[in-house]
């Protein structure tokens, strides 16, 4: 069985413009439209995901 994060860094959702219903990508129709209302342009909202580069030794200040 797979788990799928709800919180934490990479974790994507995406929000309708139109009836603004928030949903994880599963949820998302074949056709990427939303489930509610059927609204074909969803946004894609991610939290925590920034990737952080680490800087070498010398680097640091």
């Amino acid at each position: 069985m797979r788990i799928i994060p709800l919180r934490g860094a990479g974790v994507t959702w995406f929000k309708c413009p139109a009836c603004r219903l928030k949903c994880r990508p599963t949820a998302v129709g074949a056709e990427g439209r939303c489930p509610r209302c059927g609204e074909a342009r969803m946004l894609k909202l991610s939290f925590g995901g920034r990737a952080t580069t680490s800087a070498a030794d010398g680097d640091r200040s």
